[in-house]
């Protein structure tokens, strides 16, 4: 096996139980007033193009050596599980044995059934297989091998607490994995991928031979540069999604996507797609570009690791980054590491606002807290304006501390947002919270 993607498999498997915070926060909701809108939303400019413009759009973010090298080592870690031979992961990751958690509707795990997927994971046999094989479409990766949800509290309407605790993280079409098990009724394959290792439908993966793999890896790639592209009927791809170049023509491309076939293998079929749909890879990072695929992620609704379909935080850092060649990691605090990082704990907001100001690259550093991940992308009346998607900001509700104004979606705010919030938690708040810029892609 690669040494390299060993030891970052094995970075990988310390965070396997971990999303976007490591853990989803057990807070509850707070009840909202019909404008939930915090003032930065209603003040900053809720528009990438205007801070692009001021960063300048078509200027270069990384010299073309240095995102080259970025795409390299991107294209390392995306066909990894392809050189893989055995399994990383361990026998007492695979499945937790312990019931816990509520299912939807508000009544807790019963033991009874969570066994029944226990027995059903068939772990002692576990490691069963040892295949190469690719996502037929997009597809979550889970804790254990069910779709039923699990929460940390009770709940009755899932969207409103879209925060499922099985639930790692969303596998876009087209990416190379490595089937190590399978459960006892095979409806579920158990996965090392590029993110992290997990349950899959069987339905949405296929085992892929050495001469599709070898076709894929051979082709220049292409990312997909507007979210819901459609492939084929039933199946789409989104920002971040990296598939083979079969031909080009003009300013558009035709692109490998993988099918089943009636042997059960994986195949390949072409889809020709529009300049606005896809690109090759890696394209030209500037402040232009990256606020053009943002755009397409701005004001989406949040979901915890993928849940719906939707992004987390670090799951709009990494899709919007990938077509750019440059590869973060699955989950916030990883990707609060990357590249050069400049520590900010422990100093005041305006020493904060003063080095993201002086060191930060627009539309390419990231701000970093304990369990969130934004992208920095300039300045508007002389506050750091950050990109992210989140959930919302920590309040006060009578005794409770803990509660949240939820925001819920891709916005633009200062490092303070929800600073004016009469209820806000201020012994702590998130600017407090704000610990570090990394600029990925330097050194």
């Amino acid at each position: 096996m690669n040494k390299q993607y060993s030891l970052f498999c094995c970075f990988l498997l310390l965070f396997t139980l971990t999303a976007c915070a490591g853990k989803s926060p057990k807070v509850p909701v707070t009840a909202q007033a019909n404008d939930t809108r915090i003032a930065d939303e209603k003040t900053f400019p809720q528009d990438l193009n205007y801070f692009a413009k001021k960063a300048g759009n078509k200027r270069e973010l990384l010299d073309r050596t240095q995102q080259l090298e970025q795409d390299r080592r991107y294209n390392s870690i995306f066909f990894g599980p392809w050189s893989m031979s055995r399994a990383n992961t361990k026998k007492a990751d695979v499945c937790i044995r312990k019931a816990r958690g509520y299912k939807l509707g508000g009544l807790r795990w019963p033991q009874d059934e969570w066994d029944v997927i226990v027995a059903n994971a068939n772990v002692s046999t576990y490691p069963s297989l040892a295949q190469p094989a690719i996502t037929l479409r997009n597809t979550d990766l889970r804790q254990i091998p069910t779709h039923e949800a699990r929460y940390d509290k009770a709940i009755t309407n899932a969207p409103s607490y879209p925060f499922d605790d099985f639930q790692y993280s969303l596998l876009a079409v087209g990416m190379p994995v490595f089937i190590t098990h399978a459960s006892a009724d095979r409806r579920w394959y158990f996965l090392e991928t590029p993110l992290a290792a997990g349950w899959v439908d069987a339905n949405d993966v296929a085992p892929v031979d050495g001469t599709l793999a070898s076709t894929w890896k051979s082709h220049d790639l292409a990312a997909i540069t507007k979210d819901k592209t459609s492939l084929a009927p039933g199946i789409f791809a989104n920002v971040g999604a990296i598939l083979p170049i079969a031909e080009k023509s003009g300013s558009s491309l035709t692109l490998y996507y993988p099918v089943r076939e009636d042997n059960g293998w994986a195949g390949l079929r072409t889809v020709k797609l529009s300049s606005n749909q896809a690109q090759a890879k890696p394209l030209p990072i500037t402040p232009g570009n990256v606020a053009r695929l943002g755009s397409e992620m701005f004001g989406q609704k949040y979901g915890w690791g993928g849940m719906y379909g939707l992004r987390d935080c670090s799951a709009t850092t990494r899709d919007l980054l990938a077509p750019f060649g440059i590869w973060l990691p699955r989950n916030s605090r990883a990707q609060a590491r990357t590249g050069v990082v400049q520590n900010l704990e422990g100093l005041s907001k305006e020493e904060k606002e003063h080095i993201i100001q002086q060191f930060g690259t627009p539309f390419l550093s990231l701000i970093g807290l304990p369990g969130h991940i934004t992208m920095y992308v300039g300045v508007y009346d002389g506050q750091a304006a950050i990109l992210h998607n989140v959930w919302g900001v920590r309040t006060v509700d009578g005794a409770n501390t803990n509660a949240r104004h939820v925001i819920g979606k891709t916005l633009i705010t200062s490092i303070a947002p929800g600073a004016e919030l009469p209820d806000l938690y201020r012994p702590v708040s998130f600017v407090d919270r704000v610990r570090s810029l990394s600029t990925p892609g330097v050194r």
